[in-house]
C-alpha cells in the first residue's frame, strides 16, 4: 500500500514515541524526556533519549533514532511503509484514514495534469526561437542543452497570457489554472504569472510536479530575480525542498544531505555528482522543511552563500536543524560567493576538500562570532559569550551541551560553571513551533461569545485596562471592537481601572451599542471575570493574543510591500515568531517591524 507523505505525517502525529519505543526499551523519566539503553548498539550507559514533546528519539552515541515509524522500521528491519501499516493496526488507528482518499486523489490528479502540461509547454519553449535568451544565459552559467533536458528546465515566454490560453485549449478550466498560481486575474484580464523566466520544476518527494520557480531574464532591479508558485492545493512553500525528487533512498543510503540556497547551486552539485544536494524554496528555512529532511537523514552539511546574508541564513538554519537533533557541518568556500561558482571555478576535487575541511556547527559559530567582538575587552567578551545563548537554547542533548560547554570554556579561558549558569541553567531549551501551530490555534473557538481575535482582545482588556496600551494602535475591523477601544481610551484618560462596574454599564446604556452588541459585551465581561482570575493565564494569553495581531499586521505589510528587500525582512521576523519568545522579545520584534515600515514609507 502506498501513502502520501501527509498521511504518514498524520499517523506519526497520533503515535506516541514513548509508547512505541517503550515496547522494546526500558525507559526512565529524565526531566521532560525519557532515557534508556540504545537498542541499536552495545550500550552500557543510557544514551538513548526519547522526547515526547518532539515525538522523536535519538541515540547520542551511534546517532540512530527518528520518529515512531522510523524507529519501528529500523528496529524490526522492515520497510518504512510496512512499519506504518503495522503501527496503525497495533494502536488501532484506522488504516482507511491513511489510505489515499480516492476523491482527493482524483481532485489532485486534475492539478497534477495541469502542472505536467504547463511543464511540457515550458520545456518546448526553451528550445524555440523565443527561448534563445534563456539558452544564452544558461550557457553563460556552464549549462548545456543536454543538462537542460536531463533536469527538465524550461522557459516562460515574454507574453501576456500564452500559457493560460494553451492550457484552456487543452481543456482545463480557468479556476483550476488560477488556483495553481500559473495565471492571475487583474483589471486587464487574465495574465500569466511567469513571464520571460527560466523555469525550474519543483517536485514532491514522490516525483510529482507541484510548483515552479522562475528566474527572470529582465535587467530590471524592480523585478524580483526569482519567484515561486504560491501556496496551492498541492504545494506548501515552507514544507517542500528543491531537489528532493525521488531522493529518499539516496539520502538514507548516503546518510547526509548538502543543504544549499539556490536552484543553480543544487543543479551544479548534481552535475558534479553530489546528488544529495537540496535547497529551500526562496524563503528562510523552516521547521517543516527540517522535519521533511529528518525523514531521510540526521546529518546535514550547510552550503549556503558566503556573503553576510548567507552567513546569517546559515546561523538561523543551523538553529532549526539543531533543535531537531541534526548533526551539522558548514562548508567554507574561498574565493567564491556560492557552491555553483565554486564548483565551476575549482571542480569536484576541490569541493570534496572543502567538504572534508568543513566546520562542525559550533566551530563555525565560534569563528563567525569571533570576528564581531574584541575578545581582549571584558565587556566585548561578555557579549561574545551571550551570542551563544540561542545556539544552546536549541541543543536538547545534555551530553552535547556539556561537550560544547567544555570547548567554549577552554577557548575563552572562563570557568565552565560560570558559562553553565549563563548558557544552560538560566537559558532554557527552546522548542520551536511549526507555522501551522498558530494557524490551528486561531481556528479553535475560545467559547461561544468570544470566538474571534477581537472578542478575545476585548475580554482580556476588560480584565486589565493596562493591556489596552498594547492594542490601542490596532486596526479593529468590527464596529463593536472599535467602540470598545474608544471606551478603553476614555477610561485610561480618566484613570479608571474598574472595567466591570458603573462605567461599563453606563457606556453600554449610552445608546452607542445595539441591543445585540450590548448583550455580547455583557457576556464578554462575565467571561473576563471567570477566565482571568488567574494572573498567569492573563499574561500567557496577552502574549498569544498580541502575537496573533502581530501576524495579521505582518501579512498585511507583506502584501503591500514596496520592494523585495522589505518583504524578506518582514518574512524573517515572521519566521522568528515561531520560537517560544518572551513577551519582551516579541515587543522588540514588533518595534523592529514598525521601524522597517517607517523606513520604507509603508506606514
Amino acid at each position: 500500500m502506498k501513502y502520501r507523505s501527509e498521511d504518514i505525517d498524520n499517523l506519526i502525529n497520533q503515535l506516541k514515541i514513548e509508547e512505541v519505543v517503550g515496547e522494546v526499551v526500558e525507559l526512565k523519566k529524565s526531566g521532560a524526556n525519557y532515557k534508556g539503553l540504545c537498542p541499536f548498539h552495545q550500550d552500557t550507559t543510557p544514551s538513548f533519549s526519547v522526547s515526547p514533546s518532539k515525538n522523536i528519539c535519538k541515540c547520542f552515541s551511534c546517532g540512530a533514532g527518528g520518529n515512531p515509524v522510523k524507529f519501528y522500521s529500523e528496529y524490526y528491519k522492515i520497510p518504512f511503509e510496512e512499519a506504518a501499516e503495522q503501527l496503525a493496526k497495533k494502536y488501532n488507528i484506522p488504516l482507511r484514514a491513511y489510505r489515499i482518499n480516492s476523491r482527493q486523489e482524483k481532485e489532485n490528479d486534475k492539478y497534477y495534469r495541469i502542472m505536467n502540461e504547463a511543464h511540457r509547454f515550458f520545456q518546448d519553449k526553451i528550445f524555440e526561437n523565443e527561448g534563445r535568451g534563456a539558452l544564452e544565459y544558461l550557457a553563460g552559467r556552464g549549462v548545456n542543452p543536454k543538462f537542460i533536458r536531463e533536469n527538465e528546465l524550461g522557459f516562460a515566454p515574454n507574453s501576456w497570457n500564452e500559457l493560460y490560453d494553451y492550457l484552456v485549449v487543452k481543456g482545463f478550466n480557468k479556476e483550476d489554472i488560477l488556483s495553481l498560481g500559473l495565471a492571475k486575474e487583474g483589471d486587464k484580464g487574465i495574465y500569466d504569472a511567469f513571464r520571460n523566466r527560466i523555469m525550474f520544476p519543483i517536485y514532491s518527494p514522490q516525483g510529482s510536479i507541484i510548483a515552479f520557480g522562475g528566474r527572470t531574464l529582465e535587467n530590471n532591479k524592480e523585478i524580483p530575480k526569482y519567484i515561486n508558485s504560491p501556496d496551492t492545493p498541492i504545494f506548501k512553500k515552507g514544507k517542500n525542498l528543491y531537489g528532493i525528487k525521488e531522493k529518499g533512498n539516496i539520502l538514507r543510503k548516503k546518510n547526509y544531505s548538502l543543504l544549499m540556497e539556490g536552484y543553480m547551486d543544487v543543479l551544479s552539485a548534481h552535475l558534479y555528482g553530489f546528488d544529495v544536494a537540496l535547497a529551500s524554496l526562496g524563503t528562510a528555512f523552516t521547521l517543516e522543511q527540517g522535519q521533511l529532511l529528518k525523514r531521510y537523514t540526521n546529518n546535514v552539511i550547510l552550503s549556503l552563500d558566503m556573503d553576510k546574508a548567507g552567513q546569517s541564513a546559515t546561523e538561523k538554519t543551523a538553529f532549526i536543524l539543531k533543535n531537531l537533533g541534526f548533526n551539522i557541518r558548514v562548508l567554507n568556500f574561498q574565493n567564491a560567493k556560492d557552491p555553483d561558482e565554486f564548483l565551476k571555478k575549482y571542480g569536484k576535487e576541490e569541493f570534496l576538500k572543502a567538504v572534508k575541511n568543513s566546520l562542525e556547527i559550533f566551530d563555525f559559530l565560534y569563528e563567525m562570532y569571533s570576528k564581531e567582538y574584541d575578545l581582549s575587552n571584558i565587556m566585548s567578551k561578555q557579549k561574545f559569550i551571550e551570542r551563544f545563548k540561542e545556539f544552546f537554547q536549541n541543543v536538547e542533548s545534555d551530553l552535547e551541551k556539556t561537550l560544547y560547554l567544555d570547548k567554549l570554556s577552554k577557548a575563552v579561558n572562563i570557568d565552565k560553571s560560570i558559562l553553565q549558569n549563563i548558557l544552560i541553567d538560566n537559558n532554557n531549551y527552546r522548542e520551536m513551533k511549526s507555522s501551522t501551530y498558530y494557524e490551528e490555534r486561531e481556528q479553535k473557538d475560545k467559547n461561544v461569545a468570544a470566538n474571534t481575535l477581537e472578542d478575545i482582545t476585548i475580554e482580556l482588556i476588560l480584565a486589565n485596562i493596562d493591556y489596552y496600551e498594547y492594542f490601542k494602535d490596532k486596526n479593529a475591523e468590527t464596529p463593536l471592537c472599535r467602540k470598545m477601544f474608544d471606551f478603553f481610551k476614555k477610561m485610561k484618560e480618566a484613570n479608571i481601572e474598574d472595567m466591570s462596574g458603573k462605567s461599563l454599564k453606563e457606556y453600554l446604556n449610552s445608546g452607542i451599542f445595539s441591543q445585540a452588541e450590548a448583550e455580547k459585551i455583557f457576556m464578554l465581561n462575565m467571561y473576563s471575570i471567570t477566565d482571568y482570575s488567574d494572573m498567569k493565564k492573563r499574561e500567557t494569553d496577552l502574549k498569544e493574543i498580541f502575537v496573533s495581531w502581530f501576524r495579521k499586521e505582518l501579512k498585511s505589510a507583506q502584501e503591500a510591500r514596496g520592494n523585495i528587500m522589505v518583504y524578506l525582512k518582514l518574512k524573517k521576523i515572521e519566521e522568528e515568531l515561531y520560537f517560544d519568545l518572551s513577551f519582551n522579545e516579541i515587543l522588540e520584534k514588533y518595534e523592529k517591524f514598525k521601524n522597517i515600515l517607517l523606513g520604507n514609507n509603508i506606514l
